[in-house]
Formats: structure tokens, sequence, C-alpha cells
């Protein structure tokens, strides 16, 4: 079986100048407020696998064949496999391009070993007598650890609560690296570098979800909100986009937990227009009232 791992494009000599991320973490040596429960249970049902395939054929053999292992590297006994709901493929894709490439059939496979379950994402293009499956491995874009697709987190922003996608990322790193956000965004606001964005930022208002530009990038279609261009230096400068919701994929359970993605140290829903209201103060008694109100007003 071979392991792949997706490959980053080089950036053409003629692509725009990079933006530079404002929030985020450039080296990474650094749960949405939940979706309605009924939005919840409709992604839970979109994505329920079917009924694990029958251990019979060139198909079970070589899908027995795989070598599952812990994060520890510990050896792993197969439970079961079945072809990827295409609901989970749609979004793996996302970081994962090899689950849809033509002539692919991506397969999710169980492993056991004690109290700990695994499920790892497979691809077969042909007939899989013939053809070794190749076992899909990321890497945490936070701690460098290898990840399977399904331990990834997904995420979706506000604009699109319904389209999710993959990053590569591990719940651990997403625990401790969420505590450091909220400080962040509030020194960019107290201390400015650019004018354009400080004057984003304040129209934006209060920030209390997780974000950073370089883990959950922002799409193209959204990016006009979010990106402005310093005007001393002609860079382009993404601004902190707040996600709408995070998840997870339980192996042990077979379907997604929500993952909280409120900011340590953010107000809560119920305290944030006072809290920001508070801060806007601060923010005019360093920099001057009036040149607040003018940026927030747009001029």
């Amino acid at each position: 079986p071979q392991v792949s791992r997706p490959q980053r494009a080089s950036p053409s000599s003629d692509e725009r100048p990079r933006p530079v991320t404002m929030g985020s973490c450039f080296s990474c040596n650094e749960k949405d407020r939940q979706r309605p429960a009924d939005d919840q249970a409709q992604a839970a049902d979109e994505a329920s696998p079917a009924a694990d395939s029958p251990a019979t054929g060139a198909e079970a053999a070589a899908m027995r064949a795989l070598p599952l292992k812990t994060a520890d590297d510990e050896e792993m006994t197969y439970v079961s496999h079945r072809a990827l709901e295409p609901a989970r493929a749609r979004v793996i894709a996302t970081s994962f391009p090899e689950v849809t490439a033509a002539g692919s059939t991506p397969y999710a496979v169980v492993g056991q070993r004690g109290d700990k379950t695994r499920e790892f994402i497979v691809v077969v293009k042909g007939d899989p007598a013939t053809t070794p499956p190749q076992m899909l491995m990321g890497s945490c874009a936070i701690m460098y650890e290898d990840l399977t697709p399904s331990e990834c987190i997904e995420y979706a922003f506000a604009e699109a609560p319904d389209e999710w996608r993959m990053a590569q990322l591990s719940h651990d790193a997403l625990s401790t690296y969420r505590g450091t956000k909220f400080a962040a965004w509030k020194n960019m606001l107290e201390n400015p570098s650019c004018e354009a964005a400080f004057r984003r930022m304040l129209q934006i208002g209060v920030l209390t979800q997780m974000f950073d530009a370089q883990v959950f990038p922002t799409p193209e279609s959204m990016k006009s909100k979010y990106q402005v261009t310093d005007e001393r230096t002609g860079k382009l400068i993404e601004l902190p986009h707040p996600l709408k919701a995070m998840r997870v994929w339980s192996a042990a359970k077979q379907s997604y937990e929500a993952v909280d993605s409120q900011l340590d140290g953010a107000p809560s829903p119920a305290e944030a227009p006072r809290w920001w209201d508070d801060f806007k103060r601060e923010l005019a008694a360093k920099h001057g009232a009036e040149y607040i109100e003018g940026l927030i007003a747009g001029k």
C-alpha cells in the first residue's frame, strides 16, 4: 500500500503579491456558535456511513493488508471498510483532492487497538485486485503530527454555513492555538500598523470566533471583505475572518461532533455588544474619538 500526501503547488511568477496575514500563524510555532441542533442533525444525516462492505474478494483483501497504525505507531487490527460517503468525500477533497480525482474510488477503513479507534481514508484507482490502495495522510499545521483525513478539523464561514471545508489541523492543536487568538486580535486594534486594515476591522466589529488566514483560508468569493491594500507599501493584507462552525469526525461513533469555535477570553454573544462599546471607548481615548469615529464611518 502507498501513503499519499497532498502536494503543494509552487506559485507562478506572474502571481499577484502574496497577502500579508494579520493575526495568523506565520511559522506555526505558535466551538461557531454551534449550528442549530436541527442543522447539525441534518449535516450528520447527510454524512452518515452506509453499511460496511462485506469483507470478501480482492477489495477486502487489499483493505485488510493496509498498514493500520495508531498515532503512536502501534499496529491496529482491521475492523471494517466501506465506500466513502459522497458528502464527506466532497469536504475531504478540499484538503485531499485525490479522493475525488477521476478514476479514483475512496474508502473509509476502520482500525482498532484496545480502546483506540482510527478511521483511515484510502483511494483505489482501478481494480483493487491489481492496483494497491493509496492511504492518504496529512500533517497538522500547528503540531506537524501525522493525521488521517478523518482526524482533521472541518470548518464553515457565516457567509456559507453549509459549505464545509477541511483544515489539516488536529483537535488537540486547535484547543491550544485557540487560546492565543483573541489577544492577538485585540493587539491588532490597540497597535495598528495599517490604517486601511484598522478601518476595516473597526467596521467589522468585535471578533469572538476562531480565525486564521493560513489554517482557515478565506475563499476567493469572500476575500473582498477581508482583504485590504496597505496604502504605504501596496501589500495586500488579509484580515481576521471568523468561522461560523467547526466539527470533527468521530471514528468511534462514526458521526460528526461539534467543536467549539469561541475564542478563549472573548465575550459571550450576550456580552459582546457592551464589551465592544467599552473597547471602542478605550481605542478613542488612545487614538482620538474623532479619528475612531471617522474610521468607522469609512473616512
